[in-house]
């Protein structure tokens, strides 16, 4: 029974809706003329190239190639690290637990070299392949078991960040550990050049590229925005629904795993505690990125622009002499404007 206070329009297959309010299709049509649809790549660049214009009238020396090299090397395991992230939002989760995977497997590599003499290809594989069954494990307690992704995962953070201190009783592992001549990893190499370009980058720009193309080009990419959009439908058309949101959990901690190696590799060694903040800040990076917590929209490409714009603000800092504790309150303030112009879309709707 209709509503006797709203205007009946009639159309060609009957009554519809009363028109719009011409005041708020003004408003959609800015917004989406400036920002882009919800998700699209245009929000997360015009945030970049602000920072970007921003940092460099604050301290010219922000261009310098020198510079914009060492902040793209220091982005690289973030924007690795949010690529993951990014495909468990884009289903409506969350994973709180990627810094103590990216510390615990980074450890887990460097013990199994350092120690165990594991030969450097295997110990790779094996790295990669047990962060594979950790990221199928969490997300079957997800999928499954029906318990939320933040609580599995915040378990996932504490119970990982305790491997990563056990491993090693608590110490750092480096080649040196062993009070041998060895002066590196085997795996250093990731950590080196091709072209003038630091291997670092091309990795990170690869893994950007391939998860992509995945979410635009394939199935699977499809299949993980229809469960974002609306999971009871997907599952109503014969989706998988489980099963996808565990292999994004397990693409998730196998980036995570993967972003530990390249800084062990960076770094020439590895702590209990490397990656510290990376789980909200990768969530951070995928907010800025455009990808909603419902999920069902975005792009990869926008979760790296975040974690490069979370980069530029922290090289910011470190240029201008700033306590480090400053990221905080500078990254606080890009996320309410990120929230804001969120906001925008929901009142335009």
């Amino acid at each position: 029974m209709p509503f006797p206070h709203l205007p009946r329009v009639s159309g060609p297959r009957g009554p519809l809706r009363a028109a719009t309010n011409p005041r708020d299709a003004r408003l959609r049509h800015a917004s989406r003329l400036i920002l882009g649809r919800e998700g699209s790549i245009r929000r997360p660049v015009g945030f970049l190239i602000i920072a970007a214009v921003i940092a460099t009238i604050i301290t010219p020396s922000f261009i310098r190639p020198a510079n914009l090299n060492a902040l793209l090397v220091g982005s690289s395991f973030l924007a690795v690290v949010a690529v993951g992230e990014a495909f468990v939002v884009m289903v409506g989760s969350i994973d709180l637990g990627v810094e103590s995977l990216l510390a615990s497997f980074g450890m887990a590599v460097a013990w199994l070299t350092v120690f165990h003499a594991v030969p450097t290809g295997l110990a790779i594989l094996i790295t990669l392949f047990g962060s594979i069954v950790v990221g199928l494990i969490v997300g079957a307690l997800v999928a499954k078991v029906h318990i939320p992704s933040f609580v599995v995962t915040l378990g996932t953070y504490w119970g990982f960040r305790g491997i990563a201190l056990l491993t090693n009783g608590g110490a750092y592992i480096s080649p040196a550990s062993r009070n041998t001549a060895q002066t590196s990893f085997g795996f250093a190499g990731v950590a080196g050049s091709t072209g003038g370009i630091s291997n670092l980058i091309i990795i990170a720009v690869g893994i950007v590229i391939v998860g992509q193309c995945i979410l635009s080009f394939t199935r699977l990419g499809l299949w993980l925005k229809s469960i974002g959009s609306n999971e009871l439908a997907a599952r109503r058309v014969g989706l998988r629904a489980d099963w996808l949101k565990m292999s994004v959990f397990a693409i998730s901690a196998l980036l995570a795993a993967c972003a530990g190696i390249m800084i062990t590799a960076w770094q020439g060694s590895i702590y209990p505690n490397t990656g510290e903040g990376y789980s909200l800040e990768a969530i951070a990076a995928v907010i800025l990125g455009g990808i909603p917590f419902t999920g069902g929209r975005g792009s990869i490409v926008g979760a790296a622009i975040g974690a490069l714009i979370l980069g530029i603000i922290n090289d910011l800092i470190v240029l201008l002499g700033l306590p480090a504790l400053y990221e905080y309150i500078f990254v606080a303030i890009v996320l309410i404007v990120a929230g804001l112009q969120a906001r925008s879309d929901a009142l335009v709707k």
